[in-house]
């Protein structure tokens, strides 16, 4: 961005930080953020940026800038997203990377490399972040990243998958599901060097980042959290079992990173299972990030859960009428329970005009909501 388009947008991040601290904060605001962002079609493939961190960094800077100039009126806080694949964790036990025949595919783990919990845990080391699997990459790419945004979009920090999922990763989900149940003292082992591997990345993310102030959060989420509360975690898998499994497994794990880096968020894009044990822990999230694809049919009984204690980022279907889903979602969520509708356009497809309807919808949904809490 140019100097005059970087000053306006100086000033405008303020004022959108600000709408976001006091939404955290439970106070009143007099619209539910819209956040509407622009994705540009690059002339590279997933698996070109995987490879090269230059392209994967000239592709999200694109779509940030292109969020910033086509849709003054978004409440979105564009942010650029360094990628090295969602088992770069995975990869510094030792697991391999496997890329399949389409290349705007992301990379999976070739194989597992635990075969027996029990015999294997102990002689598990817990890596480098500076020396193995992908995570100096990752960490490289945080600083080109955060440098090229000066400060004014942020950086989101590695998609670590979740303490549960990298485990999946390493043993394969088969053999941690019955672990889980056979082997919980040795699964409980692997999970906490697993989470130590996790904090240690983050600290090295927010070094790498230039400090907190220059990151969304501390995990793969490219949605700017308030200060204090940059916790965040993944948990996918969860989907796949219950909320005692999660409790035991999941929560105190979760918590490690909630209590050093504040109570944030925590994703799953659904179904949720598990949604009363999120924030049964005494560090439990305050947002959850979901898809509407596949958590739609789960907003009511979210609503009851999640009643003046979490609010919900929502990405919404774009093959949805937005105006048409957001409206419906504040008839089901409000008062209790505050969504923001997360949707992205390609360049060219009325976003200003869709961004500007949805924050009609958005004063109604404010007025409408009970505030105070949190």
């Amino acid at each position: 961005m140019d100097k005059v388009k970087l000053s306006w947008a100086s000033d405008e991040l303020k004022r959108r930080k600000d709408l976001y601290r006091r939404l955290w904060s439970g106070k009143s605001v007099d619209h539910i953020p819209v956040d509407i962002r622009i994705e540009v079609p690059s002339n590279y493939s997933v698996r070109d940026q995987f490879l090269d961190g230059t392209k994967q960094l000239e592709a999200s800077m694109a779509s940030a800038i292109a969020t910033w100039e086509q849709v003054p009126s978004s409440d979105c806080i564009a942010a650029s997203r360094p990628d090295v694949g969602c088992s770069c964790l995975a990869s510094a036990f030792g697991s391999k990377y496997y890329w399949g025949d389409n290349p705007d595919q992301t990379p999976g783990v070739k194989e597992k490399i635990i075969y027996d919990i029990e015999e294997q845990v102990d002689l598990l080391n817990v890596p480098d972040p500076y020396k193995d699997g992908w995570l100096p990459e990752g960490l490289k790419r945080i600083g080109m990243f955060a440098e090229a945004g000066q400060g004014i979009i942020p950086v989101s920090l590695l998609d670590a998958a979740g303490g549960v999922n990298v485990a999946a990763d390493i043993m394969g989900v088969t053999d941690l599901l019955v672990a889980l149940r056979l082997s919980p003292e040795a699964v409980h082992k692997l999970l906490a060097k697993i989470q130590q591997l996790y904090a240690e990345v983050i600290r090295a993310g927010i070094r790498a980042a230039g400090g907190e102030e220059n990151i969304t959060t501390t995990d793969f989420l490219d949605v700017w959290f308030p200060e204090g509360m940059k916790g965040h975690v993944s948990d996918d898998i969860c989907a796949n079992f219950g909320p005692d499994t999660y409790l035991e497994f999941s929560a105190p794990y979760h918590a490690i990173i909630f209590k050093e880096f504040g109570c944030g968020g925590l994703h799953n894009c659904g179904p949720n299972p598990c949604h009363e044990a999120y924030l049964s822990h005494e560090f439990s999230p305050r947002a959850i990030d979901l898809s509407d694809t596949y958590s739609h049919a789960d907003l009511a009984v979210l609503k009851k859960s999640f009643k003046h204690k979490a609010l919900i980022y929502l990405r919404l279907d774009s093959s949805r009428n937005a105006v048409e889903c957001f409206t419906e979602i504040m008839n089901i969520m409000a008062p209790d329970v505050v969504v923001v509708p997360v949707l992205s356009f390609k360049p060219g497809q009325e976003a200003e005009e869709t961004c500007r309807k949805l924050l009609t919808v958005a004063r109604e949904y404010a007025a409408n909501m009970e505030w105070g809490f949190l």
